[in-house]
């Protein structure tokens, strides 16, 4: 879908819009008008703090306001300025491409991995059987964290009754021709399930690369 892009050429606006809180605020700004009360109320954060981040996107060039009249005082609007910006990496204080590839990771594992253990503590019979497994399979040797000590299998996510959870991880041996089939049914998968609006949030993650050197230690 063509796009008119606004690139951020000011190294501060291009550092806040990178900054996480501030991303996912202006994020939140490119798709429609927001209130700093309903923004506040819908990021479940103090308004004041809420207020202090829309001034300093506002004053960085990234949005900008409307004022609705009513007695008294005038209720502020706020908007970003485009549904499309383009950030260059020469702009940005990033320090390497590793770096820009892996931006917000830090912040994005932090909360996938609380979203992980509260959906698998009820799989918790005991405390003490909570444990690393490292072990050897058809596949290589792989680690996993068991809720259950050994007799913990993670098919048994798949059954009903389970949490909807998997956080694997791993290597895969394939050819080129088998890896760009398996890239392509990742996506298919995701954008089938994108479509869908139900009533519940689910963190998703998707990683897929040639591994070349990066497997060395």
């Amino acid at each position: 879908m063509p796009r008119v892009w606004t690139r951020l050429e000011d190294p501060s606006a291009a550092r806040l819009a990178l900054h996480p809180d501030y991303a996912h605020l202006l994020g939140l700004l490119m798709t429609r008008e927001w209130t700093a009360a309903g923004l506040a109320r819908h990021l479940h954060r103090p308004l004041n703090a809420t207020h202090h981040r829309l001034t300093r996107l506002r004053r960085a060039g990234l949005a900008v306001t409307r004022a609705e009249p009513r007695r008294g005082r005038a209720v502020q609007h706020y908007r970003a300025v485009s549904d499309a910006f383009l950030i260059p990496y020469h702009r940005t204080t990033l320090g390497s491409l590793e770096d820009l590839i892996g931006l917000h990771e830090d912040s994005f594992n932090a909360v996938f991995h609380r979203a992980v253990v509260q959906a698998g503590l009820p799989l918790v019979q005991r405390e003490e059987d909570i444990a690393v497994r490292l072990y050897t399979t058809p596949g290589g040797t792989r680690m996993d964290i068991t809720p259950r000590a050994g007799s913990f299998d993670l098919l048994d996510l798949l059954r009903d009754d389970a949490p909807a959870l998997t956080a694997n991880w791993g290597t895969l041996h394939l050819t080129r021709e088998d890896a760009k089939a398996l890239q392509r049914d990742l996506q298919a998968l995701l954008t089938r399930y994108g479509a869908r609006n139900g009533p519940d949030a689910y963190l998703y993650r998707l990683n897929l690369a040639p591994a070349g050197g990066a497997e060395e230690r």
